[in-house]
């Protein structure tokens, strides 16, 4: 039987869980005023996906030859010898020794990630699943993808794409270096969560260490070197066959960190050398800075849901803003738990009994079954349905935090 609606009625999320629960294998539709994405799963795992907007094959040898793995002279035979024999890209590319078995999976495991992952953000739109017996993907050089892993990246991303788009707004803006490139140096391994959150009170700050010298992951080193004062955003990203969210969360940590700096905007261009219209770039107002550090606070208290963002440690002047970025992070998290309790109700006909029943579906780690300080959330059925509410240090109710749903 088909599932379709809006994604206004019916979330993205949900939709995810309910065919990663069910382990079904057919092809989501994705329809927006602007473009059709199509998911398609096998056994409720992400094998493939594909976008009107531009096809994942284009993306494909595009992004291999702005990394510099593949010359465009290579690209346009393989384009060629593809449209005469309908075969797959990545097939071509690598009977010729194009590229190598690695450099292809790398691609296709990003790009598909990308395609998925940006339907996230979508307001609006309809959606329509399609059984399928059967479902044809590069079983050669795909790894399939759980739902529960696109959910919860997913989920991740939306909360934070936010934060990051106040401080870039656009893909066309170009960064330069802050530091002498001489003094950066790889080591700095992943930072506690109370070292992040104590260096977030202050303003600018230098981005180096003690001796002066600036500690980068390799992850953090990999964009950092892409940084070159003339490389858009959107270049970065290619160059550095990471995905767009990780990249752009990675400038923006090295941002306030004051390693790198806004210079303008540049021009992005395409393979095919079509340029898009750049445009001034203006300066960010205070205020807008503000609210990006205090809700970087929030998400760097999600442990279980990413890494914190890396940050030098220093004291905190903003306890009470902290304070309330984490009362924001808490109404998150009971949204989410909300969402999990009804695709569990969906999936299975009933609410649950306990919310650990939702650890054992798979739909929530126990970390999302409490708040950011560590007190479990209140569940209970009722004649209706259920509820569920955040409590205080006592074990009583706080006002304004209960949600309600109704059993189906």
């Amino acid at each position: 039987m088909a599932l379709e609606g809006t994604i206004r009625d019916f979330g993205l999320p949900d939709i995810f869980q309910l065919i990663g629960l069910q382990r079904k294998t057919g092809l989501l539709t994705l329809r927006s005023e602007k473009e059709t994405v199509t998911v398609t799963f096998e056994n409720g795992m992400v094998v493939m996906a594909d976008s009107s907007a531009k096809r994942l094959e284009d993306r494909l040898g595009n992004v291999l030859v702005k990394q510099g793995k593949l010359p465009k002279e290579r690209l346009d035979e393989a384009l060629q010898t593809q449209r005469a024999t309908l075969q797959r890209l990545g097939h071509i590319l690598l009977t010729n020794n194009s590229i190598t078995g690695k450099d292809l999976k790398d691609a296709l495991q990003v790009q598909v990630a990308q395609i998925v992952f940006k339907v996230f953000r979508w307001r609006d739109g309809d959606y329509h699943f399609a059984p399928t017996e059967t479902v044809d993907y590069d079983r050669d050089n795909f790894t399939p993808m759980s739902a529960d892993f696109i959910l919860m990246e997913g989920i991740r991303m939306v909360d934070e794409w936010p934060i990051i788009e106040k401080k870039i707004p656009s893909m066309d803006i170009v960064f330069r270096a802050a530091v002498d490139p001489s003094m950066v140096e790889i080591g700095g391994g992943e930072d506690g969560a109370d070292e992040a959150l104590a260096g977030l009170g202050e303003g600018k700050r230098p981005g180096g260490t003690s001796s002066n010298r600036v500690r980068l992951t390799m992850e953090e080193e990999r964009v950092y070197r892409r940084v070159d004062g003339t490389r858009t955003v959107q270049a970065v990203i290619d160059a550095t066959g990471l995905g767009e969210f990780e990249v752009c969360r990675t400038l923006f940590d090295l941002l306030n960190r004051n390693i790198i700096a806004p210079v303008g905007r540049g021009t992005t261009y395409e393979v095919t050398g079509r340029a898009e219209e750049s445009t001034p770039v203006s300066l960010l107002p205070a205020w807008m800075v503000a609210c990006a550090l205090i809700a970087v606070v929030a998400l760097a208290s999600w442990g279980h849901l990413s890494q914190p963002f890396r940050a030098t440690a220093r004291p905190d002047p903003l306890v009470p803003l902290r304070e309330g970025a984490l009362d924001w992070a808490r109404a998150t998290r009971l949204e989410r738990l909300d969402r999990c309790i009804r695709a569990y109700q969906l999936a299975t006909g009933q609410v649950p009994n306990t919310l650990g029943e939702l650890v054992d579906a798979g739909l929530l780690d126990r970390a999302g079954l409490m708040d950011p300080w560590g007190r479990p959330f209140h569940y209970a059925l009722t004649a209706r349905g259920y509820f569920v509410v955040a409590l205080d240090e006592a074990g009583h109710p706080l006002p304004a935090t209960q949600i309600e749903g109704t059993a189906r």
